[in-house]
């Protein structure tokens, strides 16, 4: 991406990308403004058109000048939406920030004016009483009736007052999310870093990490810096706070690192508790107005979840079944740490270290030491056979064929070798490295464009294929001649990341409104990607992915065995830290009444703890400060959805477990997956699908045996 001027403008209205792609590199920050507002022009002409034509009496519906005439409408501004909003995460600058805080009014004005027309829902509740319902597909048919459903979410049904009232608190909410708590998070994860010029205070931390961070230190201006060396600059990145609280043998420094962590963003002048509070408080007043007791019970009318008292009954038979087996894998540490002289409590900076320590004693197995076995080359080629192996695609790098927005950005083309002229299927860009200055924590996979048979532009194009970004933070290589060690927790993501943006490319949905992931319960999204997380477990796979970096040898049976033991070692307290967070975002969201003064944010985060906490939290924890995915991200009374959706994936791992030796049979499944979960989410109720990948309901006994949890 460009930030100089010249004459080049960002193009924009219908079919302004050839095949979905972004012209990243020739975007400049300040076309953003006026392409949007061109965008925002044209929507709103097209729909006074719509509405006018609707308000005909003898206007003859059909679903092709209703619903698809809507999804023409409603993409050429989501389109360039997405993508600066995207870039904010990948380039984030200063110009960036300002215009996306500029333009988000105009742009959630006029989506809410869409969703709220009175005139285009009248018309889709017409279609559904048609005698041309019968007619309609499965997919129409739910994409109709989720339709008319999210228009009522969205407040058709009220009147002017309270109508406008809504469309304020989405505008606030949505600056308070995506922009002050958002914001707050990364400058103040910005705002910490410590200068350590003796090494013996990182003992024990692994050379990758120092490598990390005496590249931290260069970047802030300290030249001689050196891995061997230092001096070393901390700062609060995730990799580099969980590799110090697992790795250095320093207690007071992991003891400082945790306390900067779990605190982050809770005091001036990045403080989020109060943009916590006036977020649970709109998202309460939005619930009412539009007829619910309470937000998690609005969240949860578009998701697979039937109630709050379902999940509810799901946190807690986990929590009943984890706890006593999580206190006795912290009794274990607790003895593990006195053998080795830790002579008092164990607190929650030393879970970690003791967690490391233990398994490195029982299983032979460390970070380091796996990473060597995981270039990132090897890891993608293996990834990439599996897919084709399972279902019947190939992967192949375009490197070049499509303009990026880093020069580290690699861009690949997915084909169904199973499909008459093996078409290309679907499009995806990845950036692999961390950027500390420019670029947000974490993984993420978003959308670009969704695939929709409307939007094809025949002949050369009559469906218009998914593309999306896959997001990883890895340590960048210290030489172009060194190749990029990827921890085993990178490899999972990897994996998972990739099978959220597969099911984009392999579902059968024809309208992007079932295609995209808005288009999929939220609690059943993850289906395939927890599936295809545990084909890291998988031997043959791991033969496939790993390669040491010396000696290019893959990682042995016996390796592999521990690595697999490794993974049911602490897994009640795993398993029982998702229930705590469950737990915390359902109680925010359904029982904490923001209005009243009787129960504070902190006293809700402790209350929780004393039921799912084996070792109390630290007096100074705020994590909900930090805590993204429930107040700037989509899982706002909807963390549960992970483990819910585990659930389902685990009962389907267990069926390739069966076939287990079988290639044949293996393959068969795969495909069966592929035609079943991957190809109707969104298309069929998350249920039907798994149904008939199944042939039965699903078990939840599975999740459990997979961790070696026993009940």
């Amino acid at each position: 991406m460009v930030e100089s001027s010249s004459d080049r403008y960002l193009p924009t209205g219908f079919g302004a990308w050839d095949c979905g792609l972004p012209p990243y590199q020739s975007f400049r920050a300040e076309d953003f403004g006026p392409a949007i507002r061109a965008a925002i022009d044209d929507m709103v002409l097209e729909l006074n058109s719509m509405e006018d034509d609707l308000a005909n009496p003898d206007m003859d519906l059909t679903w092709s000048n209703v619903m698809d005439r809507v999804e023409f409408i409603d993409d050429p501004l989501s389109r360039l939406w997405n993508v600066l909003f995207f870039l904010c995460g990948v380039v984030d600058t200063p110009i960036l920030r300002t215009t996306m805080a500029d333009l988000q009014a105009e742009v959630l004005t006029v989506q809410s004016r869409r969703n709220q027309s009175a005139e285009i829902c009248r018309a889709m509740e017409a279609l559904r009483a048609s005698a041309e319902w019968p007619h309609y597909s499965v997919e129409q048919q739910r994409l109709l009736n989720r339709a008319i459903l999210s228009a009522q979410l969205a407040g058709v049904r009220l009147d002017a007052v309270d109508k406008s009232r809504v469309n304020d608190i989405k505008l606030r909410l949505y600056t308070l999310q995506h922009q002050t708590f958002a914001n707050n998070v990364s400058d103040a994860t910005k705002a910490y870093s410590k200068l350590i010029r003796d090494k013996h205070e990182l003992d024990g931390v692994p050379t990758v990490t120092l490598a990390v961070l005496a590249q931290n230190a260069v970047a802030s201006g300290i030249c001689e810096a050196t891995t061997e060396l230092g001096p070393w600059k901390l700062s609060l990145d995730n990799a580099v706070v969980l590799s110090i609280l697992k790795h250095c043998t320093n207690r007071s420094l992991r003891q400082e690192v945790h306390r900067e962590n779990t605190s982050k963003a809770s005091a001036n002048p990045f403080n989020n508790i109060p943009v916590i509070e006036e977020i649970l408080a709109l998202r309460h007043e939005e619930a009412q107005l539009l007829g619910y007791h309470t937000y998690a019970e609005l969240s949860l009318a578009l998701k697979m979840a039937p109630s709050v008292l379902a999940v509810e009954k799901m946190i807690n038979d986990l929590r009943d079944v984890c706890f006593p087996a999580a206190q006795a894998e912290l009794a274990r540490l607790n003895d593990m740490a006195s053998s080795c002289g830790h002579d008092s409590p164990l607190e929650p900076w030393d879970v970690a270290y003791w967690t490391e320590q233990l398994s490195r004693k029982e299983y032979a197995v460390d970070d380091e030491m796996l990473a060597m076995y995981f270039p990132l080359d090897t890891v993608l080629t293996g990834l990439f056979e599996l897919a084709f192996d399972l279902f019947g695609i190939r992967v192949e790098a375009a490197d070049g064929a499509a303009e990026t927005w880093h020069p580290d950005v690699r861009f690949f083309r997915i084909r169904a070798m199973e499909t008459p002229g093996t078409p290309v299927i679907g499009q995806f860009f990845l950036d692999p490295y961390a950027r500390p200055e420019g670029k947000r924590h974490g993984g993420w996979v978003s959308e670009v464009v969704s695939r929709s048979k409307v939007l094809g532009t025949p002949p050369d194009q009559p469906i218009r294929v998914a593309v999306f970004n896959i997001v990883c933070n890895l340590v960048p290589p210290v030489a172009t001649t060194t190749p990029t060690s990827m921890t085993f927790a990178d490899v999972e993501h990897l994996f998972l990341s990739f099978a959220f943006g597969l099911r984009s490319a392999l579902t059968c949905a024809e309208y992007s409104r079932a295609s995209e992931n808005n288009g999929v319960e939220w609690d059943a999204l993850e289906i395939p990607t927890m599936l295809l997380v545990n084909f890291c477990y998988h031997r043959g796979t791991m033969q496939r992915i790993s390669k040491h970096v010396v000696t290019g040898h893959p990682l042995s049976h016996d390796l592999f065995d521990k690595l697999v033991a490794a993974r049911r070692f602490m897994a009640a307290t795993k398993l029982l830290r998702q229930m705590h967070l469950s737990a915390v975002d359902m109680a925010l969201h359904h029982y904490y009444d923001p209005s009243s003064a009787a129960t504070t944010l902190q006293q809700v985060q402790d209350s929780i703890a004393q039921r799912f906490c084996v070792l109390p939290l630290s007096p100074d924890d705020r994590f909900l400060c930090s805590f993204g995915h429930l107040f700037a991200g989509l899982y706002a009374a909807g963390y549960y959805s992970y483990k819910w959706s585990a659930m389902l994936s685990a009962d389907a791992y267990a069926a390739f477990e069966q076939v287990e030796g079988d290639v044949t049979a293996w393959r068969a499944l795969g495909r069966h997956f592929r035609d079943t979960v991957l190809a109707r989410l969104g298309v069929d109720h998350p249920l039907v699908a798994f149904e008939q990948f199944r042939g039965r309901r699903p078990s939840p006994d599975h999740l459990l045996q997979l961790y070696g949890v026993s009940q």
